[in-house]
């Protein structure tokens, strides 16, 4: 599903930005399906070749990662998170976590401008949210929401100490 760029944060969710070039990560199929939403975007090598909700879904599902791919979380409209006309929602995202890296990809390779930063530096980047929409948390790229278990369960159940086995 796509939905349009309005957003209202009304329970704990991880918000991830990305294109739909998954093959980049081995366990990106089940992590698209871990994440509570996903705002596409496209600021580095134009990794995002839909323009239309149809053709970033048919992409999806038939050719990445295809096989019929049926994802169950919510798509927003492919929106610029970086640069001059970054979206207010990442402006406020990106304001309130320090950045999870400390260099850019080659320039050549970005296509916004200006550099920032807090600037996101790659996809799959992650913000876990309360549900008063306050930034809890950001994450980067290479961790999967898998690994932010205790940081999402403290969230749900505060008052609930949680000890896991090795």
């Amino acid at each position: 599903m796509v939905s349009g760029d309005e957003t209202k944060v009304s329970q704990n969710c991880v918000s991830s930005n990305s294109s739909t070039d998954i093959g980049v990560y081995g366990y990106a199929e089940r992590e698209l399906n871990s994440s509570r939403t996903l705002f596409l975007s496209e600021f580095l090598g134009k990794q995002e070749p839909g323009t239309t909700d149809e053709e970033i879904m048919n992409g999806i599902r038939y050719v990445r990662p295809g096989n019929n791919f049926q994802t169950n979380i919510t798509f927003f409209r492919k929106i610029e998170v970086n640069g001059a006309n970054d979206h207010p929602l990442y402006s406020y995202l990106k304001k309130s976590c320090p950045t999870t890296r400390d260099f850019f990809e080659p320039i050549a390779r970005l296509i916004y401008s200006p550099l920032r930063n807090n600037d996101v530096r790659w996809n799959f980047e992650k913000f876990l949210i309360d549900r008063k929409g306050k930034p809890v948390k950001r994450y980067d790229a290479s961790t999967r929401v898998s690994d932010m278990r205790v940081d999402i369960e403290s969230l749900v159940f505060p008052s609930v100490e949680f000890v896991y086995g090795s």
